[in-house]
């Protein structure tokens, strides 16, 4: 096949400038966006944190009443952890480690941390021992607030 003077043939496919381009534009905008996600993940790491330490205070409580049992939340600064433990049937001044799931020593994602030690008695009547709990990330915090009576508990945003 002959082509008619004066015309190319089409070529399909992009440039080398074009290419370039585009990969500038796409590493631009990671750029961008990567910090945002990053506060972004910690802000989320934040809440689910204090929303589990907040389930395992509801769990206490139950378990307390259930069982007709005392229990007790031991927060460790310094660690960055909190575990559940249960009043012990010989020694009603000293609580033991649970057998169960709930037992377990509980660590804090990486940057975030307790602002004080703190302990939580959840007594087999209902109540348990007013705390205020209070988990700093790094640009924000959460208090978690145990009212002490009937398994109130609120969370309160703070801002650094």
């Amino acid at each position: 096949m002959t082509l008619p003077i004066g015309r190319r043939p089409i070529k399909k496919g992009y440039t080398l400038i074009e290419l370039v381009l585009l990969t500038i534009i796409i590493a631009i905008l990671v750029a961008v966006s990567t910090p945002l996600f990053r506060k972004t993940f910690a802000s989320l790491e934040l809440k689910d944190t204090s929303f589990n330490v907040a389930k395992l205070i509801g769990f206490a409580q139950e378990k307390a009443i259930i069982e007709r049992t005392p229990y007790k939340l031991i927060i460790d600064k310094d660690k960055s952890s909190f575990q559940l433990r249960r009043q012990s049937p010989d020694d009603s001044r000293k609580y033991v480690k649970i057998k169960e799931k709930y037992g377990r020593r509980f660590t804090l994602p990486r940057g975030l941390r307790f602002k004080k030690d703190n302990e939580i008695i959840f007594y087999p009547d209902g109540r348990s021992d007013k705390a205020i709990i209070t988990i700093l990330g790094k640009t924000k915090s959460l208090k978690i607030n145990v009212k002490g009576s009937l398994g109130y508990v609120e969370i309160e945003e703070k801002k650094k």
